[in-house]
């Protein structure tokens, strides 16, 4: 098992930006990222299967931001709604179980979506960072990240079936079929 170091340079980009499209603020989605890691390294032992520390990360910093909101009650009303709680016991929550296969989804488009993707969603820059870093005008670098999602969500529906709640966060998801599903789709019937 890694220790609390190696997940977090692994992993910070990735939960902060995980973190801050769920938080009202960058203050507070640091402040979460610090109660993360926290958490992470008083519990690492729990973690049983290397193979789930990514679902457990993730599964960790939701927990946590609804912990954190719920101690500060006073939430304007103009803030979007939090996603849904769901229990540890219950296991992963569905967005955790399909986040591992997006990101193999993401490996696979074309090198200009993939690399768009990839720095706007994975690393949290945002869509102007990303478009100076590749040489793309904003518009240009808006459109890359938009016709990537979209390829993204065509390759993720030709397999699955997915449910969305009201804030489009992910409820439910099952396997299309009748074509056998790519290697690691979270929706294979056949995969434990």
């Amino acid at each position: 098992m890694p220790v609390t170091e190696e997940i977090w340079g692994a992993f910070r980009t990735r939960l902060y930006a995980y973190i801050r499209a769920r938080s009202r603020s960058a203050d507070d989605a640091e402040d979460i990222l610090q109660e993360v890691f926290v958490k992470v390294h008083r519990r690492i032992g729990t973690v049983e299967d290397d193979a789930r520390l990514t679902s457990w990360l993730y599964r960790v910093s939701h927990n946590t931001i609804v912990d954190y909101y719920r101690k500060r009650r006073a939430a304007p009303v103009s803030d979007p709604p939090m996603p849904p709680v769901y229990d540890s016991d219950d296991g992963p929550a569905p967005e955790e179980m399909l986040a591992p296969f997006l990101g193999e989804l993401v490996g696979s488009l074309p090198t200009p979506y993939r690399d768009a993707l990839t720095l706007t969603e994975l690393d949290g820059l945002t869509q102007k960072e990303m478009g100076r870093r590749l040489g793309l005008s904003t518009s240009g670098a808006k459109s890359r990240v938009q016709r990537g999602r979209t390829m993204l969500r065509e390759r993720l529906l030709d397999c699955c079936d997915i449910e969305l709640d009201g804030s489009s966060h992910v409820v439910e998801f099952s396997y299309r079929g009748p074509d056998p599903p790519p290697q690691g789709c979270p929706c294979d019937p056949d995969d434990g």
